[in-house]
């Protein structure tokens, strides 16, 4: 997994300095525990669904002297399992990243996040450098606490958070989703979202069996649905109104993020022209979260693509990295530069205030 913001480039381009987020309160300890409850499934992923997650009942015919349906096996992640998964995933991170080892990632990670990393190896490697260096530093996890999502089939899944220590990059905490596909599968990151150092991350809501407990949350009551929220980011990235009476948004540190990307993505290519486009269509789709204080964590993805042109202009990429990702060194009249961000937005209990942008994870997933 890289840590795309630690070495982002600053360039000349006149973009908006948006506010600083917000911290979550503290979370601590570990959870544990086991139950015989199903979980939904989303793009591949054992997350849970909207709605929350249903217990399994057992079938009964409701007829006298009929035998009751045995209750569908137990295979929720024991607290156990979900360690060695954190543990063997950073051992084979690690590893990769120290030989910028895109085909690696593939045997840890899946979906957008294998995507999202693997395209920044390629970008450092083609850089190299500092940049390059930096890539290849080993990140320890330090104290984790697990989240195990209940389930009574596969694919199943846990949410981990998690404090990365990495030589030369300000610490960062991590937000982690992990699944498995069957039993004696390995296990795959496929989401990723990080606070900013100093920041801890909201405890999330468990039952009395230390498993999150869905029921906790306030389902089917955000203020904003995921799609108007990635709507919300397109107008923030034009109009910087976020904290302002019309802004949904109390914070808004992950636009900033992405507004840096923005300017490093064109800070080399003026006079040309610049085309944003922002989805409005959750990708992946949304995932929500009960929180011990009330209200939910939703985590939903927003694809940026980025077009720049000049007709008769040819831009050349040799120096930034981006030959390799897009398999050229030099595009003429346009290019588009298509990125991936994982947005973390709180939404209070009480629905009084507005939704909070506390986290955010992306970057460069293709040019083209």
């Amino acid at each position: 997994m890289r840590r795309w913001g630690t070495a982002d480039r600053r360039g000349s381009a006149a973009v908006l300095i948006l506010g600083l987020a917000l911290a979550g309160c503290s979370t601590g300890g570990t959870v544990s525990g086991s139950a015989k409850t199903a979980t939904g499934k989303a793009s591949g992923t054992t997350t849970p669904g909207r709605g929350g997650a249903s217990t399994a009942p057992s079938v009964a015919s409701g007829r006298q002297g009929l035998p009751t349906a045995p209750p569908p096996p137990d295979t929720t992640v024991s607290q156990a399992d979900a360690a060695a998964a954190l543990k063997a995933y950073q051992s084979t991170n690690n590893a990769a990243d120290a030989g910028l080892d895109t085909a690696a990632m593939a045997k840890i990670e899946s979906g957008s996040q294998l995507a999202l990393d693997q395209t920044t190896l390629v970008y450092d490697q083609g850089i190299g450098g500092d940049r390059a260096k930096q890539a290849k530093m080993p990140s320890t996890y330090t104290n984790p606490v697990f989240y195990r999502v209940p389930a009574t089939t596969y694919p199943r899944g846990f949410f981990v958070t998690t404090d990365a220590v990495t030589s030369g990059v300000a610490n960062s905490s991590f937000l982690m989703h992990f699944t498995q596909d069957q039993a004696g599968a390995p296990w795959l990151l496929d989401t990723t979202v990080t606070l900013g150092s100093g920041q801890q991350w909201p405890a999330f809501a468990v039952g009395p069996d230390g498993l999150l407990d869905y029921n906790a949350t306030q389902q089917n009551n955000l203020l904003l649905a995921p799609a108007d929220l990635a709507a919300a980011d397109r107008t923030m990235l034009a109009d910087d109104n976020a904290g302002q009476p019309g802004s949904p948004f109390l914070s808004d540190d992950p636009t900033t993020a992405e507004l840096r990307w923005i300017q490093g993505m064109t800070e080399n290519v003026a006079p040309a022209s610049a085309a944003l486009t922002v989805t409005t269509a959750p990708t992946p789709p949304p995932i929500y979260l009960p929180l011990k204080d009330g209200g939910e964590l939703v985590l939903y993805g927003t694809r940026l693509s980025l077009r720049i042109s000049q007709s008769g202009r040819t831009f050349t990429f040799g120096d930034e990295g981006w030959a390799k990702v897009a398999g050229s060194d030099s595009i003429s009249d346009e290019y588009t530069a298509d990125a991936l961000w994982m947005v973390a937005a709180i939404d209070p209990p009480d629905k009084a205030a507005k939704v909070q942008k506390i986290a955010q994870y992306g970057g460069l997933v293709a040019v083209h």
